[in-house]
Order: structure tokens, then C-alpha cells, then sequence
């Protein structure tokens, strides 16, 4: 189980660091970008979860045999207004990007051929950076859950003042050592309105029930000023859906390290 919970922070879009480089509890400085395959998927008509996970096994082989070195995990729906059954997210450093998606063509397609017979999914290609994590967040635990809140820039906000207030959020989760982590996401190749919803996302990785409910109360008594506050400065947010997490892979090589 702490293989899973070590698997899930990176799905908050882990970058390439040194624990010796963080500027307080939990920061991740310097932070580099990862790229982040995501599927945004439905089931296709007559097909279920089961039938997922059946031909989900193909794809389980293929990654084995392949010595794939990313994260690829699996998002289910808890608490979320969306129109999707699943989403995967596969996260790689940028230099292995390439070799691995010519492997995936050369050898795999039939494996993958069987997952889209079952699902119908929007792909698009983005980048994500891991900003900050609790080491609690790599402790045993039988659960964990992720919120996905997408986010559009007010006019005239710059670029320099987004990263300001980032910043002051992230030295807000370390001054009060809350256990998550932290990460924003930004897309790119394949992105559309439907799939897109804002120029950049922001995501929170909870490792358990007790993490995710100390968020909502901390909202619910006080931090929705907070919440107001960004959103009259910096930007519209659509609000977060909470989601399940699966991890179906993870590195060989530890390139988070």
C-alpha cells in the first residue's frame, strides 16, 4: 500500500526533484515540468467497468513487457459534475516521452485497439509541475482521493502574478503542514473547450478520508474567504470534482528522485 500512496502523489504531476532543494515543510523548489497524457473517457454503449478492467489486461502485459517507466492511473468519479465515466492520466519525464509513445505504436496496438472498444476518450498531451507534498502523504493508508479544479485567468492578470500567488498558497499548505500535494497542470497538444475548461488546472492529491474531510471543513469555516479572495484577483474556477484514484503503474527508475 505504500507503493500505491507514493504512485498517487505522482499523479498530482511530479516533478523531477531533491527533497534537500524544498525552502520549508512540503515546498518543491525547483520545480520542472512533466508531460501528462489524459484520457477523458465514456463507456461505450452496452460496455461496463467490468469490461474495462477485462480488457484493461492487454495493456497491463504490454506495460510490463515494455518496461514502462511512467505513472499511468485510473480517475473514477466521487464527487464531480462531468460528463466522464474514467480518466487516465500517464505522466512521464519529457526525454522519455518520445521513445516510449514509438514503443506503444510499434508493438501495442492491438492491446490498445481492445481498451477503445470499450471506451470512447478525447487524448490530449499537457504539462504539470508538482509544487508542493506532505510527507504524510507517503505513509500507509487504504485510500486516497483526488480534486481536479480547473481554472481562467482574469483579464490582466500576468503570468508573474500568478506565480506570486501560487507561491503564497503553497507556503500557506507548509506553514499549516497539511497533508496533500500540490500541483497545476497546464494544457497543450489535442486541448479543446470541451476537454479543456480553463487555461490551467489546479489538483490536490488527499491521501485518505481524514485529509479530504479537513479540506472541506477548513472551506466550509473560513477558507472560502480565501477561495473569494482568488477568485476576485486572479481567476474563475470551475469548482473541484473529487475522484477516486487507481495507480496501474509506476517507475522501475525512481526519476522522481
Amino acid at each position: 500500500m505504500r507503493t500505491r500512496i507514493l504512485s498517487l502523489v505522482l499523479v498530482t504531476a511530479i516533478g523531477t526533484v531533491n527533497n534537500s532543494w524544498a525552502q520549508a515543510p512540503g515546498i518543491i523548489d525547483p520545480v520542472q515540468p512533466i508531460a501528462v497524457q489524459q484520457y477523458l473517457c465514456t463507456l461505450n454503449t452496452g460496455k461496463t467497468m467490468a469490461d474495462l478492467a477485462e480488457a484493461q489486461q492487454g495493456r497491463h502485459a504490454a506495460a510490463e513487457a515494455s518496461g514502462y517507466n511512467g505513472f499511468s492511473v485510473q480517475l473514477t468519479p466521487r464527487y464531480a459534475s462531468t460528463p466522464f465515466d474514467v480518466i487516465w492520466l500517464d505522466l512521464l519525464p519529457f526525454d522519455q516521452v518520445a521513445d516510449t509513445a514509438q514503443w506503444w505504436d510499434d508493438n501495442a496496438q492491438e492491446e490498445l485497439a481492445s481498451i477503445f472498444e470499450v471506451l470512447s476518450c478525447q487524448a490530449s498531451l499537457n504539462a504539470s509541475m508538482l509544487m508542493y507534498r506532505s510527507d504524510a502523504i507517503l505513509q500507509d493508508d487504504d485510500h486516497a482521493f483526488l480534486t481536479w479544479n480547473w481554472c481562467t485567468s482574469l483579464d490582466g492578470v500576468s503570468p508573474e502574478a500568478h506565480a506570486a500567488g501560487r507561491a503564497a498558497f503553497v507556503q500557506r499548505l507548509s506553514d499549516a503542514n497539511v497533508r496533500a500535494a500540490y500541483s497545476v497542470m497546464f494544457p497543450n497538444f489535442g486541448v479543446r473547450t470541451n476537454n479543456r475548461l480553463g487555461d490551467f488546472a489546479q489538483i490536490m492529491v488527499y491521501p485518505d478520508w481524514a485529509a479530504l474531510a479537513g479540506a472541506h471543513e477548513y472551506w466550509a469555516t473560513g477558507g472560502w474567504r480565501a477561495r473569494a479572495e482568488y477568485e476576485r484577483t486572479f481567476a474563475q474556477c470551475t469548482g473541484q470534482n473529487v475522484y477516486d484514484v487507481t495507480v496501474f503503474n509506476r517507475p522501475h527508475t525512481p526519476w522522481f528522485e
